[in-house]
């Protein structure tokens, strides 16, 4: 059985199982990086926030001997899991001085995001772009997000300018890595894994984009005073960073080809930032791309 057929198949299940209290449609979407995602657009008739359950994990567990019987078990524990219990107001999108108090933003590579660029209004940061979407609500299983286009911008009848002087600043959190895994983990972690291994993570307290928190400037600065040091970012991904010091690094050259290959083969291509580490200078109090060290 292909992709499409599986996909096919389990849209069929989900509306036999969900119906008439919801619908499933199959949805294609052309995400970060270029990455395109198919997967399930559950619709209930209470609520007008409608999830979207991408498959390829669920086919690569069909490849590896699961039934589809537990696949659609799997899949529907999971919608009740993620789905809203109530919708949204429409008028907090058409209008955007109802609007302006969700808009956040979020950061993604540049070049690897050309043609998606051409669709939003965006602002150009070292290889980066920042680009804006409405934060509408946030579970623990994850965000309802609008990603913002140049056609919201002309409809609401702003201009960039105004868009980027309106994002709600979400709380920044900075913790050692140990720290971070133990609460990922939901146990204390063994003497050994306890040992100060110099890393600490960067996100937001969403941990949903929070690689846009290499952004704020303050945050960086009180980092920089912690440490005592200046530091390397390196991308974990567009949901969070690592904070490396200089004084635990390697060198440069080894730091880029870790985050390589751990974008090749840990990260979804859609969460992959970028390929390098970018330096933070306390001196200058600013972010630098590191071959312009």
């Amino acid at each position: 059985m292909n992709y499409q057929q599986f996909v096919t198949i389990l849209n069929e299940r989900m509306n036999q199982i969900l119906n008439p209290v919801a619908t499933s449609q199959i949805h294609t979407a052309l995400k970060n990086n270029g990455a395109k995602r198919t997967g399930l657009t559950i619709s209930q008739k209470e609520t007008n926030i409608s999830p979207t359950i991408y498959l390829e994990e669920y086919y690569h567990q069909y490849e590896n001997g699961w039934t589809l019987d537990e696949i659609t078990e799997s899949l529907t524990r999971l919608y009740h899991e993620v789905r809203f219990e109530h919708s949204w107001e429409v008028s907090q999108v058409q209008n955007f001085h109802l609007a302006k108090s969700k808009v956040a933003y979020k950061v993604i590579h540049y070049e690897k995001n050309r043609d998606l660029l051409n669709d939003l209004p965006h602002v150009p940061y070292l290889d980066l772009a920042i680009v804006f979407y409405l934060l509408l609500e946030t579970t623990e299983k994850g965000a309802a997000t609008i990603l913002i286009t140049n056609d919201m911008l002309r409809y609401w009848d702003i201009s960039l300018e105004q868009l980027y002087q309106t994002p709600i600043i979400l709380h920044a959190e900075f913790k050692p890595m140990r720290v971070v895994i133990q609460e990922l983990m939901h146990k204390p972690l063994c003497e050994a894994d306890l040992e100060d291994n110099c890393m600490y993570v960067l996100s937001n307290h969403h941990r949903h984009f929070g690689a846009a928190c290499m952004l704020y400037t303050r945050v960086l600065e009180d980092i920089g005073n912690q440490l005592g040091e200046d530091f390397y970012i390196l991308p974990s991904s567009i949901h969070e960073v690592i904070i490396l010091p200089v004084s635990c690094t390697m060198g440069q050259e080894e730091i880029d080809d870790m985050i390589v290959e751990i974008n090749e083969t840990q990260v979804s291509e859609e969460d992959v930032l970028s390929d390098h580490a970018y330096y933070y200078s306390r001196e200058n109090n600013q972010l630098l791309m590191t071959n312009s060290l």
